[in-house]
C-alpha cells in the first residue's frame, strides 16, 4: 500500500509538471520585441498592447516578459531553460519596426505586420517567420539563425553570415541589397533593382527580372538566378 501511495503521487507530480498553464498579463507600450530562449512568440494585430503566456514543464513566472525602452523583452528567468520546457508567448501588438530572436528564440506572426520601415534579425539559432507589408525591410541573420519572409516591399536590405539564411522568396520586394558571407545563404524575389555581393561560401540566389543588376563574388561565394 505504502509503495502504491509513492508512485501514485510520482505520477501527479509528474503530470502537474507537464501540463499546460496559462498566464494573461498587463503590459506597456512597445515597438520593438526581443526574443531569446526558446521562448516562441506569436504575433497578432490589436488596439492596445497585451501578452498570454502558455508553458508545459515549468511555472508561467518563468518567462521573463518586460519593456525595456522601445522593446518588449521575452526569455526564460536564469537556468531555467531546459530542453522539457515549452513556452509560447501571444503578443497583441499596436505597433511594430523592430524584431529580434537569438539562443533558440521564434517569432511567428499570424497576419502580415504593416510597417513604413521594420528591422528584423536573428541570430545564434534563433528564428523569425513573418508576413510583411512594408515600405522598407532590413534583414539580418547570423550564427545558424533563419530568417522567412514573405508578403511585399518597395526597398529590402539583406546580410547574412556565419551560416546564417534568409528565405525571402516569397517577400516581393521592388529593390533588393544583398550581402551573404561565410556559408551563409539568402534567397529573394525581385522586379526592378538588384545589388548582391556574396564571399567565403556565402550564397545568393534571385528570382525575377530586375531592369538594373549589379552582382559580384569573391572566395567562393556565389550570386545566381534561380528558377
Amino acid at each position: 500500500m505504502k509503495n502504491l501511495l509513492i508512485v501514485t503521487l510520482l505520477i501527479t507530480c509528474l503530470t502537474g509538471v507537464s501540463a499546460q498553464t496559462t498566464q494573461n498579463r498587463t503590459i506597456g507600450s512597445f515597438t520593438g520585441i526581443k526574443v531569446a530562449e526558446g521562448v516562441n512568440v506569436y504575433l497578432k494585430k490589436g488596439d492596445k498592447e497585451s501578452l498570454r503566456v502558455e508553458v508545459t514543464g515549468t511555472d508561467p513566472d518563468n518567462v521573463v516578459t518586460e519593456v525595456s525602452g522601445s522593446y518588449l523583452k521575452v526569455h526564460m528567468r536564469e537556468a531555467r531553460y531546459r530542453g522539457n520546457i515549452e513556452a509560447k508567448v501571444y503578443v497583441t501588438y499596436v505597433h511594430l519596426d523592430k524584431l529580434s530572436a537569438s539562443s533558440a528564440g521564434s517569432i511567428y506572426s499570424e497576419e502580415a505586420v504593416k510597417s513604413n520601415s521594420i528591422d528584423i534579425s536573428a541570430s545564434s539559432a534563433g528564428e523569425i517567420e513573418v508576413a510583411l507589408d512594408a515600405e522598407s525591410v532590413t534583414a539580418s541573420a547570423s550564427s545558424a539563425a533563419e530568417l522567412e519572409l514573405s508578403g511585399k516591399t518597395k526597398s529590402l536590405s539583406t546580410d547574412a553570415s556565419s551560416a546564417g539564411e534568409i528565405d525571402a522568396y516569397n517577400l516581393e520586394a521592388t529593390k533588393v541589397q544583398a550581402e551573404a558571407s561565410s556559408g551563409a545563404s539568402i534567397k529573394i524575389s525581385v522586379t526592378t533593382e538588384l545589388t548582391a555581393h556574396a564571399s567565403s561560401g556565402g550564397s545568393i540566389r534571385f528570382r525575377g527580372n530586375p531592369n538594373k543588376s549589379v552582382t559580384d563574388s569573391s572566395s567562393g561565394g556565389s550570386v545566381k538566378k534561380s528558377s
